[in-house]
């Protein structure tokens, strides 16, 4: 990479200025292409078929899922972690959806319980949104000791 390149991305760890700086970056699909990974682009290439497999216009699903994989190489960024797939990814995606239907919109556990995972009872239910809750407070709120 050149230092003009290399320059381009210099932001201090500013992380919103890089966001900012992001469309005007990325608008060379071509120069995208050879500055990225080769797993990074990848994920480029199948975020921006689902959004424009959702109906959003190619120009804009470009712009978008290079957003997307910068916020979420931003978050994940040198680390090697697990994502399941198949059943459990379907499962994880299940149990934050109903995490998020109790804790953000106030559902009450019966009508998640008859809306999102009849195959379920409700015991079972309740255990998913006590290790969702838990979960999501230590990510929150860290441990004090």
């Amino acid at each position: 990479m050149s230092d003009e390149n290399q320059n381009t991305f210099a932001f201090d760890d500013n992380f919103d200025d890089l966001l900012e700086h992001l469309p005007a970056l990325t608008s060379e699909e071509q120069r995208a292409q050879a500055a990225y990974k080769e797993h990074l682009w990848a994920l480029v290439m199948v975020t921006e078929r689902r959004l424009t497999n959702a109906g959003y216009e190619q120009p804009e699903a470009y712009k978008l899922s290079t957003m997307i994989i910068a916020e979420i190489a931003h978050y994940q960024g040198g680390r090697s972690q697990y994502l399941p797939r198949g059943d459990k990814l379907r499962q994880e995606l299940r149990d934050i959806h109903m995490f998020r239907l109790w804790h953000d919109k106030s559902w009450p556990v019966d009508k998640i319980h008859k809306g999102y995972c009849p195959e379920l009872n409700q015991i079972q239910v309740y255990k998913i949104l006590r290790t969702k809750r838990r979960e999501y407070l230590a990510k929150i709120q860290p441990k004090l000791i």
